[in-house]
């Protein structure tokens, strides 16, 4: 028997390119007919398994980057596999599919500019519309798109040149972590990502380092040297984040405790629990809960 997905309800004002085909997302936007040199929207979307995005261009420049998930994207003539990492540009006259992966959905954030100042960016680096990447400093992308979104949702006398600013730096990012093709066919790579998806696929299951090199049949010491290199947190950190980012779209459902949330982890002091919750997510769990919000 098929399951309907479940979809949040987008706020009706958001542009119409935004896609409804989501589980839950936090968006800003500004009006495109402002400054020649400008960001138009951005947000964080954590997709529905029904998510399909297919397009013959784009009037504006589009950067997305996926931070959990996996999915298909046909960017141009290219077809690639989206994970983790994985970073793209699309723009006018570049045709473009996304689909996410009905099981493990994708979690990722996009950003949509426009203006001379910004195409001069793109040629500086390198990274025209169509241009595909992959990072090594996946959490510091993280940081950055986050930073803007919190910049963009004050709506403040600043909240515009600061997007701007915080788009051009990950678009530098982009280009100053993407992986070196060479890098990325080595076999330590290779072991690097199956560890990762690992994660990715069971942070509900395992709690603990020893966990997932026991599962994975390597050694522990050997795994935090491999992230060391590769990305920008350990395996235990990467663990966490993933945990408790499932804990945050658990207590924005409503229906939920916090000390429920925090027995489904498998945590035994729910004080513990509100620690590791305000390490990642920068408060407490029942604050998040009050300033935030299911769009």
């Amino acid at each position: 028997m098929s399951v309907s997905p479940t979809h949040a309800i987008v706020d009706p004002a958001a542009p119409q390119y935004v896609s409804r085909q989501v589980e839950s997302s936090r968006l800003f936007w500004f009006n495109p007919d402002g400054e020649s040199c400008s960001v138009v929207s951005g947000g964080y979307e954590c997709c529905a398994s029904d998510y399909r995005i297919e397009r013959p261009g784009f009037q504006w420049y589009s950067l997305e980057f996926v931070v959990g998930g996996r999915g298909k994207l046909k960017l141009g003539d290219r077809e690639t596999a989206l994970r983790p990492g994985v970073g793209f540009i699309y723009g006018p006259g570049v045709p473009h599919e996304i689909v996410s992966d009905s099981e493990h959905h994708l979690r990722k954030y996009f950003a949509v500019f426009r203006g001379d100042g910004f195409s001069e960016l793109l040629e500086k680096l390198e990274l025209p519309a169509g241009s595909l990447f992959e990072s090594t400093r996946i959490d510091a992308m993280r940081r950055a798109l986050d930073e803007m979104i919190s910049r963009g949702e004050r709506r403040s006398k600043w909240s515009h040149e600061l997007c701007d600013l915080l788009v051009r730096q990950a678009l530098v990012m982009a280009k100053e972590d993407a992986i070196d093709a060479g890098l990325a066919d080595t076999r330590a790579f290779r072991t690097f990502c199956r560890v990762r998806d690992f994660i990715e696929d069971n942070h509900l299951k395992v709690t603990t380092l020893e966990e997932i090199a026991r599962s994975c049949e390597l050694d522990a010491a050997y795994l935090c040297r491999l992230f060391s290199r590769f990305q920008d947190e350990t395996p235990y950190q990467c663990l966490t984040r993933l945990r408790m980012e499932h804990a945050a779209r658990r207590l924005l459902e409503g229906d939920v405790s916090v000390k429920q949330v925090s027995e489904e982890l498998s945590f035994s002091d729910p004080f513990h629990f509100s620690r590791v919750f305000k390490s990642v997510h920068r408060v407490p769990p029942s604050r998040f809960r009050q300033g935030g919000r299911k769009s």
